[in-house]
């Protein structure tokens, strides 16, 4: 029988997370109290599910409340209307120690008529100690994780660090010392500061499997407590004893985390397992799942709203299920069941979130787990100790860990990359069903041989993968029109293997295309940096996506129009490019980029150009790319007018991306007379409200002689340029 504390914690979840997206529940919650008052005697069980309804949906409603009195709820509250971007100030106490670069930081509010904690972009030129006090002042950019202040002015009003600020603070500082260019992978295992941790670590732990081991999960604190209680063993002390230690030095620990949800879930496992053991009690183990979640939410309510928490809490629910299914299978099907349970389990949650399922980490983690086991404990001892011997055995285990995430990452057939979203998660729910069915089916042979099937099926699967997401192998230059819907998305390839994104498709109630569709295109086709990024202009059917790239990716540069633009959703664009840290520059004409032989030329705006226009559609940056002869014209929205401008300065191309969507607007007759290209394509959404194309624009493209390729009909649509000169359609790809 399943123990009742597990449907009391699913309906606190539920009207928990009914609450925090803005429902309106009380009518709502009269009414299942009124039911629960009804039911109360004849089905008490069914009435207490009633009541944590109410209860998870009341304790959502004081989280909001309490949001939106801190001070990036009023912030961000107070930004609404606006078109100017407001300068806000406060005083500040750093979580984490800041380099002479700056960075991003978090930091607690101190002073203020609001409270809570900001996220900041720190200005370089300002190296700061964690636990420090600083007044700091800039702009406030909103997003729906609660926003970011951009600092512009800061200034130190306190140089002695305090609190767990200056206790990271002093890790961080020996991790840099005892382990040198390794202390941003310390700093993820022991501390769970991710911030300078590079792209391409990320991806390859993320290709693996293994990407739990950089965020500070349940297994650690599962190692942190082992390691403690062979400890407490060693020092003889009675079972209470050890009980208070371990349970206050573990919550020490969590506590210097920050209490993020996993570690919060894992804590409250064992500290619930050691109270069912002190007082000599048989627990259920879905019933301290269920408990442990149901803490997390307590204390933090938003929980029921992260990724992390639910991929914790379901990973460590199949783990539980795996063995107490194989208890009485062979010593190997133990040993792989808890990994691939907890991968099949968790692949609809990562494939709807990330569109990146690694089944390959069943067998990495065989290797992974047991390094980190040794790692992780060492790297404590060691910056405890201040101990260089003990920093050099657990950078040994450090190192071969890593060399693990590279083979695992460099397997064909590894991981899966889709477009992230309701239909990779269905494709996986189905795997997960399907397995499930075979699992549980009669011992018999055609059983036995229908799992066999199912093996090879995914392997097979996963080599198709693998052979069709290199399709950019070749030693020449890549051009792939994203099918984005209604918006842009452009990847360039070159020759040698670096990237330079175009625009990142819309961002809205339809969803976000640079986590759906941008990201997972990257990921697939092998990508862990870009060169550089290019906004063509400020509006969200090109810039939307943009966002979620920066956060998955490090561009070396970022290039857009550089004209002030009163919108709040460029802003906030703007916003996470400074907080990515990378390098931005406005485009000029005259600017060049050369990566690899492929060069990239701005032919538009112009600075008077940009200054005199009203139309933000002709700010957009046009780029001419050449290569090996072959000159491809990238239009962004620009219209007739910035046309015009150019005409006579452009020449013949091979290739138009037809600007504007193929409005009535743009693609004249005198312009296409002009470039005379061979083949055009419109990057457009199907049954648009628009009516892109316009019928014009396609009759003056036919008109020319123009082969017209149209996203809308045709998907993504990648074409091939070699040393040679010559364009070649690649692959047309399917719809999302």
């Amino acid at each position: 029988m399943r123990p009742p504390i597990l449907y009391l914690t699913i309906a606190f979840a539920a009207g928990l997370a009914a609450a925090l997206q803005g429902a309106e529940l009380r009518v709502t919650a009269l009414l299942v109290l009124g039911g629960a008052a009804v039911l109360w005697r004849r089905a008490p069980l069914g009435a207490a599910v009633g009541v944590m309804l109410v209860a998870g949906a009341l304790w959502g409603g004081a989280a909001l409340r309490e949001r939106r009195a801190s001070c990036a709820g009023q912030w961000g509250e107070a930004r609404v209307g606006l078109l100017k971007p407001d300068t806000r100030a406060a005083i500040v106490q750093l979580t984490d120690p800041v380099p002479a670069r700056g960075g991003i930081v978090d930091a607690a509010v101190h002073g203020a008529s609001c409270h809570g904690s900001l996220t900041i972009r720190w200005p370089d030129g300002h190296p700061a100690n964690g636990g420090t006090t600083w007044v700091v002042a800039g702009r406030f950019l909103p997003d729906a994780r609660g926003g970011i202040l951009v600092a512009r002015r800061v200034r130190e009003i306190d140089a002695v660090p305090r609190g767990r600020g200056a206790l990271r603070d002093r890790i961080a500082e020996r991790s840099r010392r005892l382990f040198g260019r390794r202390a941003p992978l310390v700093d993820a295992l022991v501390i769970a500061r991710r911030a300078e941790l590079d792209a391409e670590l990320r991806e390859r732990y993320t290709r693996s499997g293994l990407a739990h081991l950089l965020s500070i999960s349940g297994l650690h604190v599962g190692f942190f407590a082992a390691w403690l209680g062979v400890l407490l063993k060693r020092l003889r002390l009675g079972t209470r004893a050890r009980f208070c230690a371990g349970t206050t030095v573990m919550l020490a620990y969590v506590w210097l985390l920050g209490f993020p949800a996993p570690a919060t879930r894992s804590a409250a496992m064992l500290a619930l397992l050691n109270i069912g053991q002190l007082r000599q009690r048989v627990v259920a183990p879905r019933g301290i799942v269920a408990l442990a979640a149901l803490c997390v939410m307590l204390g933090d309510p938003w929980s029921v709203q992260s990724v992390g928490a639910w991929l914790s809490v379901a990973a460590v629910a199949a783990v539980i299920w795996a063995g107490r299914a194989t208890e009485r299978h062979p010593k190997v099907v133990r040993a792989l069941a808890p990994a691939a349970a907890a991968t099949l389990l968790t692949a609809p949650i990562t494939a709807y979130a990330f569109g990146t399922v690694a089944p390959i980490g069943v067998l990495a983690n065989l290797a992974a787990i047991p390094l980190a086991g040794l790692a992780v404990p060492g790297l404590m001892v060691a910056l405890l100790l201040s101990s260089s011997w003990l920093a050099a055995g657990a950078g040994l285990c450090l190192a071969l860990l890593d060399a693990v995430a590279r083979t695992a990452a460099a397997l064909p057939g590894g991981h899966f990359v889709m477009i992230a979203g309701p239909q990779a998660a269905a494709l996986w729910l189905g795997i997960l069903v399907l397995a499930w069915w075979l699992w549980n089916s009669p011992r018999r042979r055609w059983t036995i041989a229908a799992r066999l099937a199912f093996v090879a099926a995914l392997a097979t699967l996963g080599a198709s993968f693998g052979a069709l997401r290199r399709l950019s192998d070749c030693q020449c230059l890549t051009v792939s029109f994203l099918d984005v819907g209604q918006g842009d998305a452009i990847a360039l390839r070159s020759p040698a293997g670096r990237w330079v994104l175009i625009d990142g498709g819309p961002r809205g109630p339809r969803g976000d295309a640079g986590r759906r569709v941008v990201v997972p295109f990257l990921r697939s086709h092998g990508a862990t940096q870009l060169a550089a990024i290019v906004a063509t202009h400020a509006h969200l059917d090109h810039f939307g996506g943009l966002p979620a790239v920066l956060e998955a990716f490090d561009p070396g540069y970022v290039l857009e129009p550089g004209q002030p633009v009163p919108d709040v959703g460029y802003l906030e664009f703007l916003g996470a490019v400074e907080s990515d840290g990378a390098e931005w520059r406005p485009a000029r004409r005259g600017d060049r980029l050369d990566v690899d032989g492929v060069t990239l030329d701005v032919l538009s705006p112009d600075s008077a150009w940009a200054a005199s226009q009203t139309d933000i559609n002709e700010e957009s940056v046009v780029l001419l790319v050449s290569y090996g002869g072959t000159r491809l014209l990238f239009a962004g929205d620009a219209g007739m007018p910035t046309e015009a401008h150019l005409a006579g300065q452009v020449g013949r191309v091979t290739l138009l991306k037809v600007g504007h969507h193929g409005s009535r607007g743009a693609t004249s007759d005198r312009w296409l007379d002009e470039l005379r290209p061979a083949e055009a394509v419109i990057s457009v959404g199907a049954k648009n409200r628009y009516g892109h194309p316009a019928p014009e624009a396609i009759a003056r493209l036919r008109g020319h002689g123009v082969t017209v390729l149209r996203t809308d009909q045709r998907g993504t649509i990648t074409f091939t340029v070699s040393s040679h000169g010559t364009l070649a359609i690649a692959d047309v790809g399917h719809h999302d």
